[in-house]
């Protein structure tokens, strides 16, 4: 059985809930509620704005669970629905999914594109709806300085898009040739796909029911 702090940061008084439905911030008790059952939300291009706050609640539940030991622990569940966006603010929240020991699980419920892909790709647990969407493509990547400078981004550029094809095949069944044969076009696939490519762990309503992503 999974465990929390009964000491929780996340706590909420009914007093603070009262103040925001007296001031009309229902949807500021609903983000509350949801935090308190560790349900987090990414429903926006990925940026350093999007991505903030799932990087800091990660961090809080892992400290108030440090005396639990891992595999005790009640998982955060991050529902991820993107279509892409800044690669460097994505790996940043795709490092401390990767580092937790609380289990994240991500789940798409509608879309999972570019680098809204990498991130779901991090979960310890991977679920999807049977008509989720996923994009795997190489990205965009726009150089506009000097010659000797672009040149500098350029190879700066492969070494990323390196540990972004080692973390790909880390991640899934792709083998090394078929990663190449995809890697200059945009590869759409619903779940059931993503699956058998071992992007996705679980299909909603196939392997597991609803209940266990929410």
């Amino acid at each position: 059985m999974s465990k929390t702090n009964p000491n929780s940061y996340y706590d909420i008084e009914f007093e603070v809930e009262e103040v925001l439905f007296r001031n009309g911030l229902v949807e500021d008790i609903f983000y509350l509620k949801d935090l308190k059952q560790r349900k987090l939300f990414i429903a926006a291009n990925i940026s350093q704005e999007t991505v903030e706050d799932a990087v800091r609640h990660i961090m809080q539940f892992n400290r108030e669970d440090a005396d639990i030991p891992a595999e005790e622990r009640k998982p955060i569940i991050l529902y991820v629905s993107s279509n892409g966006g800044d690669v460097d603010a994505g790996f940043e929240l795709i490092d401390v999914i990767m580092n937790s020991k609380t289990p994240v699980y991500t789940i798409n419920l509608g879309y999972q594109y570019s680098m809204g892909f990498l991130i779901g790709l991090a979960g310890h647990k991977r679920y999807a709806m049977p008509n989720a969407k996923f994009l795997l493509h190489d990205g965009s990547n726009f150089v506009f300085d000097s010659g000797a400078k672009a040149q500098d981004r350029m190879e700066f550029n492969k070494k990323m898009e390196s540990r972004i094809k080692d973390y790909i095949l880390s991640r899934s069944k792709l083998t090394t040739e078929e990663y190449d044969s995809k890697y200059r076009i945009e590869w759409y696939m619903f779940s059931d796909e993503a699956k058998e490519k071992g992007f996705v762990d679980f299909i909603i309503g196939v392997d597991c029911g609803l209940d266990e992503i929410v």
